[in-house]
């Protein structure tokens, strides 16, 4: 496709530019041999796939079909930081593990009002009226 070339290598420039900035904290390893897939982005913690992101498809044009590469940025960001929970940990930690998974994932505790506040046992996350209250005070 024609914006194929581009994007590969703003893929490219983009593992660049992250293995640079976290080369401290993460290990970034680039396979320009043994994949099969075009562009791959897999991202691991503790010796396990965390997740994948894929940045090709294949178009079916007229007369044949075509491989595109696609520049997924925000995803790629997003697991990127997903990885970087897992740094400086000694093994996989459950609480973690649940919030980052796609099916665990569970919301903070808001409250939207003082009465909610005081029935929860003052459990409400600093937001809102908690916020409100401590800037004020200060």
């Amino acid at each position: 496709c024609s914006t194929s070339d581009d994007n590969l290598l703003k893929n490219i420039e983009l593992f660049d530019r992250l293995s640079l900035r976290f080369s401290r904290r993460v290990l970034f390893i680039k396979d320009v041999i043994g994949s099969n897939e075009i562009c791959l982005w897999a991202f691991y913690g503790h010796g396990k796939k965390l997740a994948e992101v894929c940045c090709t498809s294949i178009v079916y044009a007229t007369d044949r079909k075509h491989t595109k590469v696609e520049f997924p940025e925000a995803r790629i960001y997003e697991e990127t930081l997903n990885v970087l929970l897992y740094e400086n940990r000694t093994g996989p930690d459950a609480e973690l593990m649940q919030a980052t998974s796609t099916r665990g994932a569970v919301a903070p505790v808001v409250c939207t009002s003082d009465d909610e506040e005081e029935r929860r046992g003052g459990a409400c996350s600093q937001s809102g009226l908690g916020r409100l209250r401590s800037n004020k005070n200060n």
